[in-house]
This record gives structure tokens, sequence and C-alpha cells, in this order.
């Protein structure tokens, strides 16, 4: 894991399928409108971070931490959350479009899917 410590920042219109977000912790960060598709996030971890309308389909999440993280408005088509770190997993969607995404053999019990999309 990076020495990369990143706190209270909003992230707007990045493209992050060009050039990859750096690894490390981000903690209550907002990335609003951001382009993750096809890009890689693996072994980053987000702490109470709020995605809202950003394309994060087809992203690979290995290893990748979501502690209390909210997804507001955003396309996550074929992710394998399955894949992420279980330790403290959090999340939120609202209004979200999960299609061909993976959840398996994951503890979800908490996790809310509220005007969200979840076919295959």
């Amino acid at each position: 894991m990076s020495d990369n410590y990143v706190n209270d920042t909003e992230f707007k219109g990045h493209n992050y399928s060009e050039k990859r977000l750096e690894i490390g912790e981000y903690d209550n960060c907002n990335f609003i409108n951001c382009n993750f598709s096809n890009s890689d996030i693996s072994n980053i971890t987000f702490i109470e971070c709020e995605f809202i309308d950003c394309n994060i389909s087809s992203t690979r999440v290995k290893n990748t931490g979501f502690k209390t993280v909210k997804f507001t408005d955003c396309k996550l088509l074929g992710l394998k959350f399955n894949e992420c770190d279980e330790f403290l997993l959090s999340m939120k969607f609202d209004n979200c479009q999960l299609n061909f995404t993976s959840f398996y053999q994951l503890k979800l019990k908490n996790t809310q899917f509220k005007d969200s999309n979840l076919t295959e």
C-alpha cells in the first residue's frame, strides 16, 4: 500500500480511464462526474467517500476497500465487487445501474439499493 493519504477533497470531471487514480487511502472525498470506465482502482481504500454521476463500468476493484461509500446516479456495469476487500465493507447505491455486477458470497446485510437496476 502506498503512503498516499487524501482527505476532504473533491474530484470533479476527472478521466481515470486515461490516467489511473493514485493508489492510497481516500477519506471523506467526493468524486463528481468522473470516468473510471475500464480503469483499475485495485488496492485503493475509500472511506466515507461519495461517487456522484460517475461511470465506473468494467473497472477492476481487486482488494479495493469500500468503507461507508455511497454511489449516487452512477453507472457500475460489470463490476466484480466479490474481489474487493471485505473488511468493513459498507456501500449504498442510489439510482445506480448495476447490471452484470457480481456480489458473489459477499455479506450485504446492510447494503442499500435504492431505485437501482440490478439485472443479471
